[in-house]
């Protein structure tokens, strides 16, 4: 998965070809937490059945605000791996 940004210990990451609606894959250790980055506010995306958030509270805070802050970059570049 292309790394979008990095940020101390924390990567956000995009799958190429992914399932709507856009969002990334925030990353830190074994923590992962998927953020809907489809509309103006960034939210988490809700568990499905193929992968399961593995997040806590504090590391799902830090992914909100640090996809929050670069909302308007990570839809441009997310956008550009689905196809």
């Amino acid at each position: 998965m292309p790394i979008l940004l990095r940020e101390n210990n924390i990567r956000v990451l995009v799958n190429p070809g992914d399932h709507e609606p856009l969002h990334v894959h925030v990353i830190d250790g074994e923590l992962e937490v998927k953020i809907d980055i489809s509309g103006e506010e960034v939210s988490v995306l809700e568990k499905g059945r193929k992968h399961q958030n593995t997040t806590t509270a504090k590391h799902t805070r830090e992914a909100l605000s640090l996809c929050q802050a670069n909302l308007p970059y990570l839809k441009a570049e997310a956008a550009k791996y689905y196809v």
